[in-house]
């Protein structure tokens, strides 16, 4: 029975892993197609920027991963991802009034809410493993994709008046092609949708033992 059981716990820790990214670079490729609606600019400009966005989720997970590695105690763990979360949700919160996108704002409300609980309450060893591990492994990957910037990309559906409302004078790079950070940002989360379906479906395997392991070698 539990061998049967096996496939479909694979299957659904690989959806739920992988779907939402693969709706993510779907959104931000069907905007960078047709920017349409009354969200146009706000749409554009959060889409365009998401990698950014993207980074600090990484970069603040790393650090906060490993709060629960070096602090054996409750309340140092509690000081540490308060530390850090009131130095990167500042960040984030500023991003999210430039954007002027409130999902932007749920979406760092839902990132605190999970990494407190997995953190901080439950010190969940697994996920805090995982947590470190997709954000080295998402950097690399981050770094890499970000060559398609220098690309000549079209704009698509992206007139030089949404781009003008949305970012003003084309001053810097970002200002001038955000096609291109759009293309940058569906390849990037197309692959992590690849990483994190690969996850989902190995992660079974992952015996107790191993865990054990990993977390007294990330302690030395």
């Amino acid at each position: 029975m539990e061998r049967a059981a096996q496939p479909v716990l694979r299957f659904t820790l690989a959806v739920v892993g992988g779907l939402p990214l693969l709706v993510v670079a779907g959104t931000l490729l069907a905007i960078w197609i047709d920017p349409a609606g009354p969200q146009a600019v706000s749409w554009l400009r959060a889409a365009a920027t998401l990698v950014l966005f993207e980074f600090l989720l990484l970069h603040s997970g790393a650090f906060m991963a490993v709060g629960p590695i070096v602090c054996r105690g409750f309340w140092l763990r509690l000081a540490w991802f308060v530390g850090f979360g009131l130095v990167y949700g500042l960040s984030l919160v500023i991003y999210a009034r430039w954007t002027g996108s409130n999902w932007v704002l749920w979406a760092l409300l839902g990132v605190l809410v999970s990494r407190s609980l997995t953190l901080v309450v439950l010190r969940d060893k697994r996920a805090t493993i995982l947590m470190l591990q997709r954000s080295a492994l998402g950097m690399v990957i981050l770094l890499l994709t970000a060559l398609v910037v220098f690309l000549p990309l079209p704009p698509l559906g992206i007139s030089e008046a949404l781009r003008y409302e949305a970012f003003g004078a084309a001053d810097d790079f970002l200002r001038t092609h955000p096609q291109r950070a759009l293309a940058w940002g569906v390849l990037y989360f197309l692959l992590m949708a690849v990483v994190e379906v690969i996850a989902g479906w190995r992660a079974p395997d992952w015996a107790e033992q191993q865990v054990n392991q990993t977390w007294e070698a990330l302690r030395k």
